[in-house]
C-alpha cells in the first residue's frame, strides 16, 4: 500500500470492491431537477427545450455501434458570438483516443446545423423536411442499420428486424381471426397493410444501399409506430405464436428507428422557433494532455483484507471476508485475486467517461453561462449519476443504476475538490453495500437494466401534416406545469393530425421484473378503487384501461415545466357518477365523445371525464395552476 492515500488509488480500490459486491447497486431512476440552483440561471432557450434539445443530439450523436467512444454533449450559449455551443466528448482511455469517433460526429452534426441555418419563421417543413431527415439517417446510417441488423458486423448476430416483423405478421393474422373488439381490429388492419410496406422499403434498400431509400425505410418504421394500439397488439400476442423477447425487441426497434423521423422533425421546429437554435457550432472537448495521466504505482499492492476492514468493526474484519465469500460464493483467494486485478485494470486502462470530460471542460474554460443539461445517448452509468450529483451545477435526467469498474476521474488540480467529495461518498456507498449484502444475503439484487431510453418529444400540428394516420378517436388533456393526459376510446374516427408522440417505449422501471401480460393488468383500473402516481418533468404514466373492457384508456405524460405532478385516478361507483352526470354543465365536467374544441380548466384541479357509462374521476396536484383541454 502507498504511503500516502492517493485519491485515484482509494477511488479505484472502491470503485472495484462495491462492483465485485453489487455490479448493479441501484435500480433505473429519474433525478429531480429542485435541488439544481443552475437550472435558474438565465438562459435564452428555455429549460425544458434546452433539455430535449441536448437528449436529441445525444440520440444522434451515436451515429455507430461503437461502445467504446459513447457520446454525450451539452449546450453552452456564448453571448459574444451569439451562437448556440454544443460541447460534446466521447469515452476515452486516453489522450489520442477516438478521434476518428470525434471528428466524425463533429462532420454529421456540422452538416446537419448547416441545414437548420436556413431555417426562417416563415419556412415550412415540406420545404426542408427531406433535408433534414436525409442529413440525420445520412450521419446515423451505421447506427440504423444496425438497430435493423442489417450491419455486417462480428457483434451483430441477432436476428434480422425484417424476419422479426414478418413472424410478427404471421402471428397477428392468427389472433386477429378471434378478435372482436373493434378498436383492436382496426389496429390488426394498419399493421398487416404498414408491416407489408416496410417490407417492400426493405427490399428495395437491399437492392440499392444508398441513404435515401434509408430514409424511405426510416419514414414506413416511423408510420408503423404511428398505429393507435400497436402496444397493446403485440402484447396480446400468445407466446406459443412469438416469444416475449421477440415482442419486446420488436417494439423497441420500431420506437427506435421512428425516433430518427422524429428528430428531424423536433430540429427543425425548435430552429423555427428559437433564432438561437439556427446558429448552433459544435465545440469538442479537448482536455490536456495531463488529464490522463496514471498514477505511479511502484510499490502498489492492493489489499482486499484491508479494504474490508474499512467497512468491519475492530475484531470482526476477518468474519466479514467470510460472510461475503459465503454470499458471493467464492472462495477467498478467488475473491482476493479478482479485486487485485480489478485495482489494477481500473488505475491503468479505465475510460474517462464522456459526462466527466464535459464537467472538466466546464471548470477549466469557466463559461459565462454555464450549461444546464448533460445528455448521452444512453441514461447515465452509476457512477457519473453519483458525479453529477455531487457537482451540483448541470443536471442529467437519468441514470441506469448499472456500475462500470473500467471509470476514472481526470486527473487535474481544478477537480480536487470534486474528486475529495466523490472519494468520500464512494467510501460510503461501499460500506453500505457491505450493510446491505450482509441483510438481504444477496449478491445480486437488480436485473440488468435497459441502458438506452428515449426522450419524449412532442410534435406540432404545424410540423405533422403529412403524418397521415388512422386511429382511434383520441383527446388531450393539458395539465399544470405543460403536461397532459393523452385520452383514447375504442370508438373510430377518421383520419386526423397527430399531436404529439405516443410513448410506446416501456421504461426500465416498468418492465425489468414483470412479463409485458402482467403489466397490462396492473394497469387496469377497477370501479370504485383509486390509483395514484407521480411524475418529474419528462416523465410519462403508464396507458391505464378503464375497466376489462379498455373502452376508455387513459395516458398522463408531464411533458414540460420544473414542478413535479402527483395525481390519481378513480373510476366512480354508480352513486358518484350519477351525481357528476347532474353537473354534465360544470366546466370541470368533460364527455369525450362530444369533445369538439379546446375548453379552458382555468384553476381546476380535479377532471371527469364520461365515456357512456363509465365516469373517471382525475386529478392532480402541481405548484402550476393553469390547465386546458383540447383535442389531438
Amino acid at each position: 500500500m502507498a504511503t500516502a492515500p492517493n485519491p485515484i488509488i482509494v477511488c479505484a480500490e472502491n470503485i472495484s470492491i462495491s462492483y465485485l459486491l453489487r455490479s448493479i447497486p441501484t435500480r433505473p431512476s429519474r433525478n429531480h431537477t429542485e435541488s439544481l440552483s443552475a437550472l435558474k440561471r438565465r438562459s435564452t432557450l428555455p429549460f425544458d427545450t434546452e433539455r430535449k434539445l441536448v437528449g436529441t443530439l445525444a440520440f444522434i450523436a451515436y451515429r455507430k455501434d461503437d461502445v467504446e467512444h459513447i457520446p454525450a454533449l451539452c449546450l453552452e450559449e456564448d453571448p459574444v458570438s451569439g451562437c448556440l455551443k454544443v460541447i460534446f466528448a466521447v469515452n476515452k482511455v486516453s489522450y489520442n483516443d477516438g478521434e476518428d469517433a470525434i471528428c466524425r460526429i463533429q462532420q454529421g452534426l456540422e452538416h446537419i446545423f448547416a441545414i437548420l441555418a436556413t431555417v426562417s419563421e416563415s419556412s415550412c417543413y415540406e420545404d426542408m423536411g427531406n433535408q433534414v431527415i436525409t442529413a440525420v439517417v445520412s450521419m446515423c446510417s451505421s447506427r440504423i442499420l444496425s438497430r435493423l441488423r442489417l450491419a455486417v458486423s462480428a457483434r451483430n448476430t441477432k436476428r434480422p428486424f425484417k424476419d422479426t416483423l414478418r413472424e410478427a405478421l404471421l402471428a397477428v393474422k392468427i389472433v386477429g381471426k378471434d378478435l372482436k373488439n373493434r378498436a383492436l381490429l382496426e389496429t390488426v388492419r394498419s399493421f398487416t397493410m404498414r408491416a407489408r410496406d416496410v417490407e417492400k422499403l426493405l427490399d428495395s434498400w437491399s437492392q440499392y444501399q444508398v441513404d435515401t431509400r434509408l430514409v424511405g425505410v426510416v419514414e414506413g418504421i416511423y408510420r408503423l409506430q404511428q398505429i393507435v394500439g400497436l402496444a397493446d397488439l403485440i402484447c396480446i400476442i400468445p407466446n406459443k405464436e412469438m416469444s416475449p423477447s421477440l415482442r419486446q425487441s420488436l417494439l423497441n426497434i420500431i420506437n427506435k428507428v421512428a425516433r430518427y423521423w422524429e428528430v428531424a422533425r423536433f430540429l427543425y421546429r425548435t430552429a423555427k422557433k428559437f433564432p438561437l437554435a439556427r446558429a448552433m457550432r459544435t465545440a469538442p472537448v479537448c482536455l490536456p494532455k495531463e488529464a490522463f495521466s496514471t498514477p505511479i504505482l511502484t510499490g502498489y499492492a492492493p489489499d482486499l483484507r484491508a479494504k474490508i476492514a474499512e467497512a468491519a468493526p475492530r475484531g470482526s474484519q476477518q468474519k466479514l471476508l467470510r460472510e461475503i465469500c459465503a454470499i458471493l460464493k467464492i472462495n477467498q483467494q478467488e475473491l482476493i485475486n479478482k479485486y487485485t486485478s480489478q485495482v489494477m485494470r481500473t488505475l491503468t486502462t479505465a475510460k474517462i467517461h464522456a459526462e466527466i470530460q464535459i464537467i472538466a471542460h466546464c471548470e477549466l474554460q469557466n463559461p459565462r453561462i454555464l450549461p444546464r443539461v448533460i445528455c448521452s445517448s444512453k441514461d447515465a452509468c452509476f457512477l457519473c449519476n453519483l458525479c453529477l450529483r455531487l457537482y451540483q451545477k448541470i443536471y442529467t435526467p437519468k441514470s441506469h443504476g448499472r456500475l462500470y469498474p473500467g471509470w476514472r476521474l481526470p486527473f487535474l488540480p481544478q477537480l480536487a475538490g470534486l474528486e475529495q467529495g466523490f472519494c468520500k461518498a464512494l467510501e460510503k456507498h461501499y460500506t453500505e453495500t457491505c450493510g446491505t449484502l450482509l441483510s438481504t444475503r444477496r449478491g445480486t439484487i437488480y436485473p440488468d437494466p435497459n441502458e438506452s431510453t428515449l426522450f419524449t418529444l412532442p410534435l406540432s400540428r404545424t410540423t405533422t401534416r403529412d403524418s397521415v394516420v388512422s386511429r382511434p378517436s383520441g383527446r388531450v388533456a393539458e395539465l399544470p406545469g405543460s403536461s397532459h393526459i393523452s385520452m383514447g376510446t375504442a370508438k373510430s374516427e377518421p383520419r386526423t393530425e397527430k399531436t404529439d408522440t405516443p410513448t410506446n417505449d416501456p421504461t426500465p422501471s416498468h418492465h425489468y421484473a414483470k412479463s409485458m401480460e402482467t403489466e397490462l393488468d396492473r394497469c387496469t383500473l377497477m370501479r370504485s378503487s383509486r390509483t395514484y402516481g407521480f411524475l418529474t418533468p419528462g416523465e410519462s404514466s403508464e396507458v391505464y384501461k378503464v375497466g376489462f373492457s379498455r373502452s376508455l384508456q387513459i395516458h398522463i405524460e408531464h411533458a414540460t415545466g420544473s414542478n413535479n405532478l402527483t395525481y390519481y385516478l378513480e373510476w366512480l361507483g354508480n352513486d358518484e357518477a350519477a351525481e357528476v352526470r347532474g353537473k354534465a354543465s360544470a366546466p370541470q365536467v368533460i364527455d369525450t365523445e362530444r369533445l369538439e374544441s379546446i375548453v379552458a380548466l382555468h384553476e381546476q384541479e380535479t377532471l371527469y371525464l364520461i365515456k357512456k357509462d363509465t365516469v373517471l374521476k382525475v386529478g392532480w396536484a402541481s405548484e402550476t395552476k393553469d390547465a386546458a383541454l383540447r383535442r389531438s
